[in-house]
């Protein structure tokens, strides 16, 4: 069945509805920065961007970052563990995402396809705010920004106004849904905060630590708990700033994650494998950074170092008595500069800049027997010793044609180069001496048709360089083996929408539709011996389309609405449908807000079901036989302020007990259940 023309009406009818309600005030445009490396606002920039700003992260009563995403338009996330979480955005997920934090990639070039961890590494207590660019960002961010960018940006000290002052904050978090203590014997079910913030003169300082326990998660029906996929989680943060003068700032931030004993579920529920634990699975992140926007030179400088260390352990049980361990610790150290000037009476501004990344990797794998504990060391999935460099050169010209028109142009020069080598068992040497570089481009306009509606359309390259996980995978090479001799994926991308603004509401509709080379993907093979295994191979082109829309329209004082609706279609050049396309979803919020102090949110999460399935997806132990079933779940929210400093959230999840899951997750959400949260500030 196609439903590309009643999502298409669907979509035109709800945004015509709201409409109705539009006035002809102005209002405050909200700041993005992401898109293009310097403040621009939303409502003038020619791509797709989601905001979730400070408040909807304190309101949000969540314990882990996947989840502040339930409601943003355009992403679409994906869950095989209660330790994962990843985005889907634009038909594309895992490293064809990219990830940033503070503008610094957290993706390294060991990132998997499909559903992974690495989101969930980010605790959400350090998050000011998220921003998204929906859509190919090559030209400035180089590779894996194929289907779009999110950026966490983290809470720095912002008021100087006293010489001298301290406050902090300790909240609680309690789960109904991974209550309990089956998990290692471990009561689970909460997470605590204490947060600390201050300034002496103009030198500003935040730091906190978390502590999070899950117990088993509970489904929805008569489901019960899901086992095994409880953990434990600790999380520690510093952020220093110096104020040198408006416009001047350095910033220090360190952050630290350790996650325990974290289960892959769908390996053990679906597979049978009697243990798989991500263990460890750690991040330490620390990044300096010098801004200036006072320069005589320069209207604006920047300039950061950074260091990435992300270390992740698969401890498996396939079948007793043998146990693997593998250890892959990848450090990365990172590094960039870029200037931004206007020119010709403030008709141009350009932003131009250099940055670099390198991976050094330290891998180890053993084998146990745990029946005489005989230790054996083995050759792990990644060489030791293996390194990645990622150098990209780029230049973005913001050009003002007319008072209603302008247009944002840009190219960009990326280099990779990578080596390492694997003597496999039955494969022999494997030897890797990657050299590739790419020139992408991009070219986006807008025009405005009215003060508050804006026409926009864009052309643009995606890029992704293979990285070592596409060389060597990540599964035992008893089922999978290297291939180094991967291209780069490529796209082109076409995009036209329309964004419409006043002082109640904003709205925006999208259609995109995009041409793919060489992907890569993993198919049938057979090894050396003649066994059937598996092998990454650029296989498919493809096309993906898709139509995002959203709203968001406040009535009065008291009520909002907000709605949004994303539909994605993916098929291969033999017409087949893509692995794990998300199916037509979208979400509904209807919000009562009582005075400052209270407030309540009805919240409905929906998706059709999605049995446009690829061969992978047939096959896949995590995607029902048939499809996914379709979905409408709602929820129930609130928020109380006792005091100026003290806040209770409660919220009712799934109040109909729906059984559900995303569709490619290997794990069901959450049942009927309650997460309650209380912070106080002093």
């Amino acid at each position: 069945m196609d439903i590309r023309k009643p999502t298409l009406s669907i979509l035109a009818s709800a945004l015509s509805t709201f409409s109705l309600f539009l006035q002809a005030d102005e209002k405050t445009p909200e700041v993005v920065v992401t898109s293009t490396r310097v403040e621009r606002d939303v409502f003038n920039t020619p791509q797709a961007i989601t905001i979730i700003n400070d408040k909807q992260i304190e309101e949000a009563n969540v314990t882990s970052t996947p989840d502040l995403f339930r409601n943003a338009e355009g992403v679409f996330i994906q869950k095989t563990n209660l330790g994962g979480g990843a985005p889907f955005m634009r038909g594309l997920s895992g490293k064809q995402v990219l990830i940033l934090v503070d503008g610094i990639r957290l993706n390294n070039s060991f990132y998997r396809f499909g559903p992974h961890q690495y989101l969930n590494t980010i605790d959400p207590n350090i998050i000011e705010r998220i921003e998204v660019v929906r859509g190919p960002s090559s030209v400035m961010y180089g590779s894996d920004a194929m289907g779009g960018v999110i950026n966490i940006i983290t809470k720095k000290r912002t008021d100087f106004l006293d010489p001298f002052a301290a406050n902090g904050l300790v909240s609680a978090t309690y789960d109904s849904a991974t209550a309990g203590t089956s998990y290692a014997g471990e009561v689970g079910g909460y997470a605590t905060r204490l947060q600390g913030e201050g300034n002496w003169n103009d030198f500003g300082w935040v730091a906190g630590g978390s502590a999070k326990s899950y117990d088993d998660l509970q489904g929805g029906n008569d489901m019960g708990d899901q086992v095994p996929s409880g953990y434990r989680e600790y999380n520690a943060d510093v952020k220093f700033n110096k104020q040198f003068k408006p416009g001047r700032e350095l910033l220090l931030n360190m952050q630290f994650t350790r996650q325990l004993d974290v289960p892959k579920t769908s390996e053990v529920a679906l597979d049978g494998k009697v243990k798989f634990n991500y263990e460890p699975q750690e991040r330490t992140f620390s990044t300096i950074e010098f801004r200036d926007s006072t320069l005589d030179w320069f209207d604006d400088f920047k300039f950061n170092v950074s260091y990435n260390l992300q270390k992740e352990g698969e401890d498996i049980i396939a079948k007793l008595p043998i146990q693997t361990n593998e250890l892959t610790d990848v450090g990365t150290i990172g590094t960039s500069i870029q200037f931004t000037n206007a020119l010709l009476g403030d008709t141009h501004r350009v932003t131009y800049g250099v940055e670099s990344y390198h991976d050094d990797y330290n891998t180890e794998k053993t084998s146990t027997d745990l029946a005489t504990m005989v230790v054996k060391n083995i050759k792990p999935g990644v060489p030791n010793g293996a390194t990645y460099d990622n150098l990209g050169v780029y230049a973005q010209d913001e050009v003002k044609l007319t008072e209603r028109a302008n247009i944002i142009a840009g190219g960009r020069y990326s280099q990779f180069s990578a080596e390492g080598e694997l003597d496999h068992p039955t494969e022999g040497k494997k030897t890797l001496a990657l050299e590739t570089n790419q020139l992408t481009g991009s070219l986006q306009g807008l025009y405005g048709i009215t003060k508050e509606i804006n026409f926009l359309a864009g052309i643009s390259q995606g890029y992704r360089a293979p990285n070592m996980e596409d060389f060597f995978g990540r599964v035992d090479f008893s089922t999978e083996i290297p291939n180094t001799n991967l291209k780069p994926e490529e796209s082109l991308n076409y995009e036209v929408g329309m964004k419409f603004l006043n002082a109640s509401t904003f709205a925006d509709l999208h259609y995109f539709y995009a041409d793919y080379e060489n992907l890569i993907d993993r198919v049938d093979a057979f090894d050396s011996l003649g066994k059937a295994v598996k092998q990454r191979r650029n296989v498919n082109n493809a096309t993906i389309e898709g139509v995002e829309g959203g709203v968001n329209h406040q009535f009065d004082q008291h009520w909002r609405v907000g709605a949004s609706m994303t539909w994605t279609e993916g098929r291969d050049d033999k017409n087949i449908p893509l692995r794990r396309i998300p199916p037509l979803n979208g979400t509904l919020q209807m919000r009562y807000t009582h005075n400052p102090k209270a407030w309540v949110e009805l919240d409905t999460l929906f998706a059709k079901e999605q049995d446009e399935l690829s061969n992978g997806d047939k096959t896949d132990l995590r995607i029902p036989q048939g499809g996914t079933p379709g979905y409408v779940v709602f929820s129930l929210k609130s928020g109380f302020k006792r005091t100026k400093n003290e806040t209770l959230s409660l919220t009712f999840e799934n109040i109909f007990d729906q059984q559900y899951k995303s569709h490619g997750s290997g794990l069901y959400a959450a049942g009927r259940s309650v997460v309650a949260s209380y912070s106080i500030k002093f």
